[in-house]
Formats: C-alpha cells, structure tokens, sequence
C-alpha cells in the first residue's frame, strides 16, 4: 500500500470519529432546565422557517442534552416539539450552546438535563393574531 493511500483512508476514517462528539461517560448529575440555565454560556434561539413563520407565533422543542466534563455538549436528543422542527433543534443546541462545567465536590461531573430551544419569528414578519367576538 501507498503511503499516502494509507493516509487518507486513516484521514476517511477518523473525520467521523472526530465530528461524533458522544459523551464517553454516564451522567454523574441529572438535573431541571432551571439549574442548568445557572452554566449557560453561550445559546442561540433559532428563527422560524418562513413557511411555518405565517402560521405560528413561535414554536418550542425539549432538548434532553448531555454535557461533558469541558462544558461542551455531547449528546442532545429532541424529546418534545414538532417533528419537523427537531432535528434543527438539536443540531442548534450541539453547535451554538455551551456550558460552563457541572461541580460535584469541586470536580468537574458529566451532566444531563432538558433545554428548550425557541424558535422566534423574524422581526420583520407581522404577528398574526385572532379575537373571539
């Protein structure tokens, strides 16, 4: 074999293992979004997609999130919320969220918690809205 065939099906091999972030440990802490939101560094709402934008105010997904002993999220999973609206929601919370670490005994503990992801109407669009009579 070619030194460099073996080069880049090494590289072919571990750009997967390098982009699948998967939490090596069980959670050492489960926890309520309230208590997580304290470690919250970094997040980002997502805007609705403006087909659905029309229709709704704002839609909401429940996240269950796992946080490595880093603060970085290694694992995220929709729970809750439309269907169509999970798999950006996780993408949004494995990308755009990040934690300051979880302490237990003043040692850095993986954690699992929920998260909601909002997702918001763009500024631009009016707000829909309906009064009984």
């Amino acid at each position: 074999m070619r030194p460099s065939a073996f080069w880049s099906g090494l590289w072919i091999l571990a750009v997967p293992l390098l982009m699948a972030s998967e939490c090596r440990e069980k959670p050492a802490v489960q926890m309520d979004e309230r208590a997580a939101e304290s470690h919250l560094v970094a997040r980002k709402d997502f805007k609705l997609p403006s087909s659905r934008s029309k229709l709704l105010r704002s839609d909401r997904v429940v996240v269950l999130v796992t946080v490595d002993r880093n603060g970085a999220v290694c694992d995220a999973r929709a729970v809750k919320g439309p269907k169509d609206l999970r798999s950006l929601a996780v993408r949004s919370v494995r990308k755009h969220w990040k934690f300051r670490p979880f302490l237990v005994d003043w040692k850095p503990v993986v954690a699992q918690f929920p998260v909601s992801v909002r997702f918001v109407r763009p500024r631009n669009e009016p707000v829909l809205s309906a009064a009984l009579e």
